[in-house]
């Protein structure tokens, strides 16, 4: 169904109140916004490389390539007090803006877009697990492209909302006959989308969106696998769980998740082609998670997740925990056997019950209205189940929604990725893992000029540098956790990327 507040005519340009942006949108076909990428940044290669997918289970697609404005988040300070910037020289953008801050640096940025019609412009990016003093960047150097955090209003962006699509482009008002060359070349951008009035077609020879891409020839191949590496080793890493759970059991953290990688060495570099192969089976393997995609210069960062972090839609405000797990089953019956031993664990139950408090404490701080949850059900996955509780606050009109920005920083890291009590988890994790986390277990999402948006947790995720993946993968640790089956489940969870590699 076509969102009513969506519908630009084909060609339309706006001029933004003030001198320095303009906006120019045209209709485009409903394709999967992996074509768009694909498309865009050979069409478009001198605005790149910075892009993105946004695909949800349901709701707009979106993608985007190149920079109109961008905030840039350094790392290295006590979590949502960073200065930053926008990358684009305006000096008052510079000036030591937090977390909060950025919101409203990105409101004064939108009323500047205000011109800009029905088009749904939106902000996307990400921040990383830890971006405080010894987080980000602090340990190793596979995430120096994305840094403690960004967001990004792109240059072209493409969006579709059932079977309507449009494209878009925020460019520099000032330049003499900007707005008739952008629509030609938006125009043709169109039509290369078509799969049937034009030449494009998808990743396979199919770009349209829920439709499984065949490899039919060895082009359709992602790059193969020539060694696969722990990171750390699995003795080593039963080790490491073995001591964060003396922790626990000393009563110091009631949780901690224990996070581990494995790197992949590949036989060629992982390009835009490879994402798109690897978005389409993604989406018809977890057709129930978020996929999402940002590219940084040479980097890749990827996945299909399960977990929401936070969506404020108005007043209307929705989180969730996700935790305690087990694995999945084809059959019917062992899956419904499964399910109840899920259910009635212990050690599960307990894992999710530390979740499921901090963010009815944390969303209640931040806005109160907050419904009582209902018991957990289980999330099934292909190769994995969950324990689920959604968490929804309905605000009256008396209270004033906070930024979806806000909520993010209110409840990220949540014990589901790190641990409880927060600063002694994120010390332990600190302590015990040498190698950063990155964006991996991170926010990422959009928001928009009204402060709506939605932020997911970024798991089931590879970083595809070149020659080179890193697949990331983790378990929460409690009193009752025996590391073999940790690191068993660590396993289940990393060959959500790796059984769709192929």
């Amino acid at each position: 169904m076509t969102s009513p507040a969506f519908r630009p005519r084909s060609g339309r340009e706006t001029r933004a109140p003030r001198p320095g942006l303009l906006t120019v949108a045209a209709e485009a076909p409903a394709v999967a916004p992996e074509e768009f990428l694909r498309r865009a940044s050979r069409s478009f290669r001198e605005i790149g490389p910075v892009g993105h997918l946004w695909s949800p289970s349901g709701g707009m697609q979106c993608a985007g390539w190149g920079v109109a404005r961008r905030f840039e988040i350094a790392g290295g300070a006590p979590f949502v007090r960073f200065p930053g910037g926008n990358g684009d020289g305006d000096p008052d953008m510079h000036a030591g803006v937090a977390l909060d801050q950025v919101a409203a640096a990105a409101s004064a940025l939108f009323r500047e877009l205000a011109g800009a019609g029905d088009v749904p412009l939106r902000l996307f990016g990400g921040l990383a697990f830890d971006p405080g003093p010894g987080g980000a960047g602090s340990r190793t150097s596979d995430w120096n492209e994305f840094g403690a955090g960004s967001f990004v209003l792109p240059r072209l962006g493409y969006v579709a909302d059932g079977d309507a699509a449009h494209l878009y482009a925020v460019v520099d008002a000032t330049a003499v006959g900007v707005a008739p060359e952008w629509r030609r070349r938006l125009e043709r951008l169109a039509e290369d989308l078509d799969p049937v009035g034009g030449v494009g077609s998808g990743a396979n020879g199919n770009g349209r969106l829920g439709e499984l891409p065949e490899a039919a020839n060895a082009l359709d191949a992602l790059p193969g696998i020539l060694r696969s590496l722990d990171r750390p080793a699995a003795s080593e890493w039963l080790q490491r769980v073995e001591e964060l759970r003396g922790e626990v059991l000393s009563e110091r953290l009631q949780k901690v998740v224990a996070a581990r990688a494995v790197e992949l060495d590949l036989d060629r570099p992982f390009g835009i082609d490879d994402l798109a192969r690897i978005a389409g089976r993604l989406r018809h393997s977890m057709p129930t998670c978020t996929f999402f995609a940002f590219l940084r210069g040479g980097s890749i960062f990827f996945g299909a997740t399960p977990e929401l972090l936070v969506r404020r839609r108005g007043r209307r405000i929705e989180t969730q925990a996700l935790a305690g797990s087990i694995a999945s089953d084809l059959s019917p019956a062992r899956r419904r056997e499964l399910e109840r031993r899920l259910l009635e664990s212990r050690k599960d139950r307990l894992e999710h019950d530390v979740v499921v408090r901090y963010l009815v404490e944390r969303l209640d701080q931040s806005c109160g209205a907050v419904a009582p949850p209902d018991p957990p059900e289980v999330r099934v996955l292909p190769n994995v189940m969950h324990l689920e509780t959604p968490i929804r606050a309905a605000l009256p009109e008396t209270v004033e929604p906070p930024h979806v920005l806000g909520l993010v920083r209110a409840l990220h890291p949540t014990p589901a990725v790190a641990g409880r009590p927060t600063a002694l988890a994120l010390a332990a994790i600190r302590r015990s893992e040498d190698r950063d986390r990155g964006w991996y277990a991170g926010p990422v999402g959009w928001f928009d000029g009204r402060g709506d948006g939605e932020f997911s947790v970024a798991l089931r995720s590879c970083l595809a540098t070149r020659r080179r993946g890193l697949l990331y993968s983790g378990n929460g640790i409690v009193a009752d956790s025996d590391p073999a089956r940790e690191l068993a489940e660590t396993n289940l969870k990393l060959d959500a990327i790796l059984g769709a590699w192929g």
